[in-house]
C-alpha cells in the first residue's frame, strides 16, 4: 500500500474554480450574519433591487473579519449577499419554518453572547505571577515539552480482531503489521503524526513516557481503530517568555469561562426552571464521561487519532 500525497492544483482552470469558490464560499458565509436594510441616513454605498447596502454594514463587516481596511472585495460580497438574500425572499424561503427556526436561533445565540461579552469582558490581564506559576505547573507543556512522532496504520475497527491485539502486544516493527494487514487483506491507511506534550491528554503524556521507540499501541477511534509506534521523541521545550502571550491568553480564558459559569448559576438561582416529562428522559452524557467537560490544554490540537486519546498503551 502506497502512501498518496495530493499536491495542490497548478492547472490555470484549477485556479479559477479555487477563486470563485472562494467568492461564492465568503458570499454565503456574510449571508449568514444577516440581511441587509434600507437605510435613510444617506450612508449607502450601493443599491441592490431597491435595498440599500450602506457604510455601516461595510464597517461592521470589516471588524468581523478582523481587517485593517475596506476593499472592493468586501463590499462586492455583501452586494452577493444582499442578491442571495433577495432571492430567497423571492423564493418564500422567509416563510419556511426550517428558515424562521435558524434565524430565531442565529439572533438567539447573538443576544446570549452579547450579554456573556458584557459580564466577562471587564477581566483583569494575568498578573506576572500567575503566568509563572502557571508555567512551572505545567512542565510538560512548556519547559520539559517534548515531540512524539508516530506511525499510524487506520483500519476499520470492526476489523480488530484478538489475533491482531496480540499481534500489536508484542514487539515489532511496524511494518510487520502493515504486512500482516495486507496479507490478511484488511484495508487501511498510513499516517505520519507528530504532537508535543503540549498537544496530548495528560494520561497519554504519562504513558508515553514509559513508551520506548518502536513501541506499539493502539487508538480506538469512533469506527476506527489506529495502530500506532513511537518513532522519534524530541526535547523542544518553551522559555517563559516564549510562552508568555499563549499563557496569558490561555488565563484569561479560564477567567471568562468562570466569570460565565457564576453568571449561569446566578441567574439559575433567580429563574423558575421546570423541566416536563419529555426533558427528564434524555439521556445524561456528563454522567457516562466526567472528563467531557475537562478543560483542554492550551492550543490543543484535535486533528488525527493520536491528537485525542489513546484506548491503552502496549
Amino acid at each position: 500500500m502506497k502512501l498518496r500525497i495530493n499536491g495542490p492544483a497548478s492547472s490555470t482552470t484549477g485556479r479559477r474554480s479555487l477563486k470563485l469558490a472562494a467568492a461564492v464560499a465568503m458570499a454565503l458565509a456574510l449571508v449568514a450574519c444577516g440581511e441587509s436594510k434600507k437605510d435613510g441616513s444617506g450612508q449607502a454605498l450601493v443599491n441592490v433591487d431597491g435595498t440599500e447596502v450602506t457604510i455601516h454594514q461595510l464597517n461592521t463587516e470589516l471588524s468581523k473579519t478582523g481587517g485593517q481596511q475596506a476593499t472592493k472585495q468586501l463590499l462586492d460580497a455583501l452586494v452577493a449577499r444582499q442578491l442571495f438574500v433577495n432571492a430567497a425572499k423571492k423564493a418564500k424561503m422567509d416563510s419556511d419554518p426550517n428558515v424562521l427556526a435558524e434565524l430565531e436561533r442565529s439572533r438567539d445565540l447573538v443576544l446570549a453572547q452579547a450579554y456573556i461579552q458584557s459580564k466577562a469582558g471587564s477581566i483583569a490581564r494575568p498578573t506576572r505571577d500567575e503566568i509563572e506559576n502557571f508555567y512551572r505547573q505545567n512542565p510538560d507543556w512548556f519547559g520539559q515539552r517534548k515531540q512524539y512522532d508516530f506511525y499510524e496504520l487506520v483500519i476499520n475497527g470492526a476489523d480488530m480482531s484478538p489475533e491482531l491485539n496480540t499481534l500489536m502486544g508484542t514487539p515489532r516493527p511496524i511494518e510487520e503489521v502493515a504486512t500482516w494487514l495486507e496479507a490478511k487483506r484488511i484495508n487501511f491507511t498510513r499516517l505520519q503524526v507528530s504532537k508535543t506534550t503540549a498537544e496530548l491528554p495528560a494520561p497519554m503524556v504519562a504513558g508515553l513516557k514509559t513508551l520506548s521507540r518502536g513501541g506499539l499501541f493502539v487508538v480506538n477511534e469512533g469506527s476506527s481503530a489506529v495502530l500506532a509506534s513511537l518513532m522519534d521523541v524530541k526535547n523542544v521545550p518553551l522559555t517563559l517568555i516564549a510562552a508568555t502571550p499563549q499563557i496569558e491568553q490561555y488565563l484569561i480564558g479560564q477567567k471568562q469561562s468562570q466569570a460565565t459559569e457564576v453568571e449561569l448559576n446566578r441567574l439559575k438561582a433567580e429563574a423558575k426552571i421546570e423541566f416536563f416529562d419529555k426533558a427528564k428522559s434524555l439521556k445524561d452524557l456528563t454522567a457516562q464521561n466526567p472528563g467531557a467537560a475537562a478543560t483542554a490544554a492550551p492550543a490543543a490540537a484535535k486533528d488525527s487519532a493520536i491528537g485525542r486519546g489513546l484506548s491503552g498503551l502496549k
